[in-house]
């Protein structure tokens, strides 16, 4: 019984400092709009496929013995019709979700999405303290420089591979929009 209860400290640590990390990163939090005098055009290096774009690609480094990594980008709709983000995958973990961070009671709490919706023309932003990709189960650690495909999943049938690249949590960049709604 004293093996399993170390075992849930060390996962509830190891969980701890995975989000310490994802609060300190230092990105702009929650949903945007586009088509309202900002472009995303600057941060054009990424995947495109039928209208949509994924852009700013970027994963902080987990702490050492932490097996899951939170994934930040924005998402561009640049087709005609809305579409559903339904599901995230990846080669390198055993699972990956759409998840939403939230303040409830002076409390962080996680909780997953299970379709996030895009409207036509606009995009939206994964970034700490909001929505965000998270992947569990690495097949290995990954180190800042390393690079991971995330494949996004539409309702449409239709997938996105992004290339997501691994970085220090210091060196995250920083892209604000001032205060934004996380529908």
């Amino acid at each position: 019984m004293k093996l399993a209860g170390h075992r849930i400290f060390s996962c509830l640590c190891a969980s701890a400092l995975t989000l310490l990390a994802l609060v300190v990163s230092g990105l702009g939090v929650g949903r945007a709009v586009a088509g309202e005098g900002h472009s995303h055009s600057h941060l054009m290096q990424g995947a495109a496929a039928a209208g949509l774009v994924a852009s700013n690609a970027i994963s902080p480094a987990a702490p050492p013995g932490v097996r899951t990594a939170a994934v930040y980008m924005v998402l561009e709709n640049g087709s005609g019709a809305d579409v559903d983000l339904v599901a995230v995958e990846s080669p390198a973990f055993a699972a990956g979700h759409i998840h939403k961070t939230s303040m409830a009671d002076g409390l962080m709490a996680m909780e997953q999405v299970a379709q996030l919706s895009i409207p036509a023309g606009g995009s939206v932003t994964f970034a700490p303290g909001g929505l965000h990709i998270m992947l569990t189960g690495a097949a290995k650690v990954l180190k800042p420089g390393d690079r991971v495909t995330v494949t996004l999943a539409f309702g449409s049938g239709q997938q996105l591979d992004v290339e997501v690249k691994v970085a220090r949590p210091g060196d995250m960049p920083s892209h604000s929009h001032g205060p934004m709604n996380i529908n």
